[in-house]
Parts: C-alpha cells; structure tokens; sequence
C-alpha cells in the first residue's frame, strides 16, 4: 500500500542516516562531547579515548574540547584541585524493529512503535602519587598553622611555604584580592579511566495537557538502564534518578502543540508575492483517523505523515 493513501504528504527519515549524522557532528565539533582542563592542551594523548577530528577543525584551530576548571580537592585550604577530561564517545538512535544494537536483559526487545538510544561515556581523573601528597602535606599544614597565628594575633606575618618540587603559584595561597579563585591543578603524569553505557527506550503519543485546548505531540520515557554498575543499589538510585529528571524535567519541555506543526502555505506565497486565491495548509495527519501512528516508528525508520487542507475559492 502506497505511503501516501492516506495521507498527502509522506517523509521518512532511517536510522543508519542519523547516526551519521551524528558521527560527522562528533568529528566537526569535537568541543561539543569532550570537557577537560587546559592541562590536555598539550597532553591530548592522555585523554581515556582518542577522538576523530575533522581536517578542516585543525586547520582553523578550532578548539578541540571545552575547557573545565580542575576537579577541586574538598576541604583543602587553598584552591587546589586535579586534571580530569570527560567525554561522549558514541550516541546511536536504533527505531523498531532494532538492529543496530542490543538492549541489555532489564529492558527487554525494542516493541512496537519504540526507539533506543545508546550512549557510552567515558571519565578520567587524576589520582597523584603518594610523593608528590607527601611533599604538599607539610606545605598545606604549615599554611593552616600560619593562618591560625594569624587570626588569634600571635603572629602579623604570613609564614612562608616549605620548598618543594612542586609548589603552587602563590595567587593560590593568597586569593584574599579575588572574589573567585582560581583553582591550580597539581601536575599529572597519567588518569584513572572508566566508561559507562546508558540504553534509553521511549516512543511518541499525541495528548492533551490540563488547561490547553490543543492537541500535544510528546516524548514519553518507557525505560533507563545504565550497565554494570556496582553495588546494584547504587545503580538502580542512579537509574532512579536519571529516569525522574528525563520525565519531570526534560521530556515535558519538549512537546509540541499541534498549531505549531501547521503550515499555512497560502500566507508562505503572499509573502512571496504571490496569491492563490485558496486557503491552503499542511499538517500532520490525525491519529487514528487518518494513520494508526504519526511518528511512525518502524522499519528502521521514523515516518511523518502530512495533509493538504484547501478551503475557500471557487
């Protein structure tokens, strides 16, 4: 049967489409999936997975990554903190019947009218050796020590750092001049990674909302499982919560109201200069009336289907 026998107008976008979309995006816009502190401006091998990057990025010198303040050390006198990247490696969208990857056990086959996204993470962070924590610790307490003095009067002089191999500038000790510090990395030699995998299943439903009288075209989360974490309760609080934010906090902002689908083509060709005599308009075809779904999830694809309206004229 024909796309268009029940509908005027039909388009149809494939999985395998999308997700290229996606990957070109990623090599053109690296900046966009990966985060981490100057630091990887000149050690970009130490980032946890390399990265494709388009030619024409490093010919403009467009920036590689978004830049991050270091990851601070909690309760450390000074702003001191630690080198970390963090980065989105992989993103695919798989619609019915689902082909392009599997579903872990807890979220079962991809049913009807269901699409799946798949999204691995990968985080690194810097963990310093036990020599350089040994060489900055009398540093640190020497300066909780002075700043006590300090405050009770018995000294009017700040006392002075002990020598070490690595010792921060003193724009990090003496901030007193700046309303938000700087934080200062400490030096990194190499990054403690780990990767993560989160599987979403979702479909689209038309509904109203309470005090509008439009029809809603809305994105509706049936299921979130991130793999392997451990111990299990943490990960199912993290699942949890995740799963709460997606459907109190994101999907909501992304419905859409059916007058906004509507395209009035008759007032398109007078700006245009031009007159048709009707009144003519295209938007998406009424379900069920019209077609079972619109979206329509399946063959690998999403399909949307259109109708003409001509009113008025001879």
């Amino acid at each position: 049967m024909p796309f268009t026998d029940r509908s005027d107008l039909f388009g149809a976008v494939h999985e395998d489409g999308i997700n290229r979309l996606v990957r070109h995006i990623m090599r053109q816009r690296p900046s966009l999936f990966n985060y981490a502190t100057p630091f990887f401006h000149n050690n970009a091998e130490l980032f946890c997975v390399k990265f494709e990057v388009d030619d024409k990025v490093l010919k403009a010198k467009n920036p590689l990554f978004t830049e991050q303040e270091p990851l601070p050390i909690l309760g450390a006198p000074v702003p001191i903190g630690l080198n970390f990247c963090l980065q989105l490696t992989d993103a695919q969208l798989d619609f019915h019947p689902g082909n392009v990857f599997g579903l872990p056990p807890e979220l079962g086959r991809l049913a009807d009218q269901r699409f799946a996204l798949r999204l691995k993470g990968c985080m690194g962070i810097d963990c310093p050796p036990k020599e350089l924590i040994d060489e900055l610790l009398p540093l640190i307490e020497r300066y909780l020590v002075a700043q006590q003095q300090l405050a009770i009067g018995e000294t009017k002089e700040r006392v002075p750092g002990i020598s070490t191999h690595y010792t921060p500038p003193s724009s990090a000790f003496d901030n007193r001049e700046r309303e938000r510090p700087r934080t200062v990395a400490l030096p990194t030699r190499s990054l403690i990674c780990f990767c993560l995998e989160l599987y979403a299943v979702g479909h689209f439903e038309w509904g109203t909302v309470p005090g509008s009288q439009q029809i809603w075209l809305k994105t509706r989360l049936d299921g979130l499982e991130i793999v392997d974490i451990e111990p299990k309760d943490m990960e199912s609080a993290i699942e949890c919560y995740l799963t709460t934010v997606l459907k109190l906090g994101i999907l909501p902002r992304l419905i859409i109201p059916l007058e906004k689908m509507v395209l009035d083509i008759s007032k398109e060709f007078q700006e245009m200069g031009l007159t048709l005599g009707r009144t003519v308009t295209l938007q998406p075809s009424a379900v069920p009336a019209d077609v079972p779904n619109n979206p329509a999830v399946e063959e690998d694809q999403i399909k949307a289907f259109l109708k003409l309206t001509v009113t008025g004229g001879a």
